[in-house]
């Protein structure tokens, strides 16, 4: 399986578009995430930790997710990398089947997850908002599907899944095999 979607990484008082992408395959079983540098480990780790609390089991495969976008050369701070946690989590969840997204191509999420599951998202006014069709090079008739949690303003021509939702949707039976 395969899924892509979109974030943004702040940094230096700027928002840079990320793709993040993801897929499962047969080889050694285990998480790797790929392009967040020296935090990759640690994600992973609050991932496999908050997996655990949440009695999830994965399946037997190897799970793979990447960021790739402008990242290259610059010197981030830790704070800026967690913003790439919850797009990381939900595409993780999502690949080994505990949510029920079928594809995350036309969702956007940022935000940063804590070891007790709470979700903070970056903050964007809402001109901020109306230019993610620009900056993802979105299609006239495309809508986008912002993962936020409840309490964030979402622009009105975009739908709002709220993160709550679907953490309350997380299923620890049947992951997909």
């Amino acid at each position: 399986m395969n899924m892509r979607t979109k974030s943004l990484y702040p940094y230096a008082g700027q928002y840079f578009p990320v793709d993040i992408f993801g897929y499962s395959s047969h080889g050694i079983p285990g998480v790797e995430i790929v392009g967040v540098g020296r935090y990759a480990r640690q994600m992973k780790e609050k991932f496999v930790y908050l997996s655990r609390k949440k009695n999830l089991k994965f399946p037997k495969r190897r799970f793979v997710l990447c960021v790739e976008g402008e990242l290259e050369g610059k010197k981030f701070k830790e704070e800026e990398y967690r913003y790439l946690e919850l797009p990381l989590l939900m595409m993780l969840w999502s690949l080994t089947g505990h949510l029920p997204l079928e594809h995350l191509e036309d969702c956007f999420a940022s935000g940063k997850v804590s070891v007790e599951g709470e979700v903070t998202a970056l903050s964007l006014s809402t001109v901020e908002q109306q230019k993610l069709s620009d900056i993802f090079h979105l299609e006239e008739d495309q809508s986008l599907k912002i993962i936020a949690p409840n309490d964030v303003a979402i622009y009105e021509d975009y739908y709002h899944l709220p993160v709550e939702g679907l953490l309350d949707s997380l299923t620890s039976e049947n992951p997909k095999k």
